[in-house]
């Protein structure tokens, strides 16, 4: 099943999701993300990553958190592109907090959708622990339900940011991380309070921020500075917004605002070093033979790099045509967008043009 049909069949056009399937759904979601080591499936990691790309990215959103924006916005108005669809410049795609200062030696992902008052941001050391970020409009779920009653140490009250918080300190049994690293009676903490008014953070750290004065002082540290997410698409067609996002997927989805089964989706993802997941996102070359072509392939160039081009059928329902363009970042990320048959190459090209991914 190429990416196409998993657009179809689980994006912004399928359809809505009962309370039940969403509850299904996310439970089986957690249970990806909790990796092979024998876990509760009671948290998100923030090592989660998404095999399927922009369609996962687009389903899992529908139960994930997200951030509030409020998709493209033209720059002196809608400009016409080279072949034929106005385009407009879109909003830079943010998390709205930021630990002051960033923490070194972590590595940031977001995951979000348009339309939410909730956001995720994770922070990994390349073993796979850190801490994870969740904003919510209301007290989220507490540690009663999440962990085992063998797991917690201890749990209580203290002070964060002159807020008080509600915490919980334990370990885990053996746990494993998607960056292969297995560890033993793992240490977390959890804290949960009121930031401001209307925004609860729940804030989860593992290994060395799994001891409870280092993660208040994370939560401490946290100030109001958005942070732009690695993947920014900075040209949209007119009449198209912006959906959801998730950097372990490195996805990002438009879809056109009078029919949402009209899906655009860039995908930028650093090719995983050898045994670091099971993700095995190729080169460009790959990503292109990976779909059933209408047409031969088309060298060309994006951003001074060399490019492939190509018109494309799904290849379960031929009737599904699209346009794919893949070429690979200096740093060997390799990105894609993929666009309705009705746009133009050239609209295509403008799109791909304007993508940008900072490593």
């Amino acid at each position: 099943m190429n990416d196409l049909t998993l657009l179809r069949e689980l994006g912004p056009e399928g359809p809505p999701l009962t309370p039940a399937a969403r509850s299904t759904a996310r439970a089986a979601l957690l249970a990806e993300i909790d990796g092979p080591a024998p876990r509760r499936s009671r948290r998100p990691s923030r090592t989660a990553v998404f095999r399927v790309g922009v369609a996962a990215v687009t389903a899992a959103a529908a139960w994930t958190a997200a951030v509030v924006i409020t998709g493209p916005e033209a720059v002196d108005g809608p400009r016409p592109g080279p072949g034929g669809l106005s385009m407009v410049a879109t909003e830079a795609i943010t998390f709205p907090l930021s630990p002051d200062p960033a923490p070194p030696g972590m590595t940031p992902s977001f995951t979000g959708s348009a339309g939410s008052t909730e956001a995720i941001a994770g922070y990994t050391f390349p073993d796979g622990t850190g801490f994870t970020v969740y904003l919510s409009p209301t007290e989220p779920v507490w540690a009663a339900d999440q962990f085992q009653p063998s797991e917690i140490a201890d749990s209580g009250t203290t002070t964060v940011g002159g807020a008080e918080a509600h915490y919980v300190v334990g370990s885990t049994e053996r746990t494993c991380t998607l960056a292969n690293v297995c560890f033993e009676d793992l240490a977390f903490a959890q804290l949960v309070w009121e930031r401001a008014p209307g925004q609860w953070v729940n804030l989860y750290g593992e290994g060395r921020h799994g001891d409870l004065a280092a993660l208040a002082a994370v939560g401490g540290s946290l100030v109001d500075r958005p942070q732009p997410i690695r993947l920014q698409v900075e040209l949209a067609p007119a009449g198209w917004s912006l959906v959801d996002w998730h950097e372990s997927s490195g996805a990002v989805t438009f879809v056109d605002d009078e029919d949402p089964a009209r899906v655009l989706g860039v995908q930028c993802l650093p090719q995983a070093p050898a045994g670091v997941h099971e993700m095995d996102n190729g080169s460009a070359e790959q990503r292109i033979a990976a779909v059933t072509p209408i047409d031969p392939v088309v060298p060309t160039e994006i951003g001074g790099v060399p490019a492939q081009l190509v018109r494309a059928h799904d290849d379960v329902d031929p009737t599904i045509r699209f346009w794919m363009a893949a070429w690979e970042l200096p740093d060997g990320t390799v990105c894609t967008v993929t666009t309705p048959e009705e746009f133009s190459p050239d609209d295509v090209l403008t799109i791909a043009g304007g993508v940008t991914y900072t490593p």
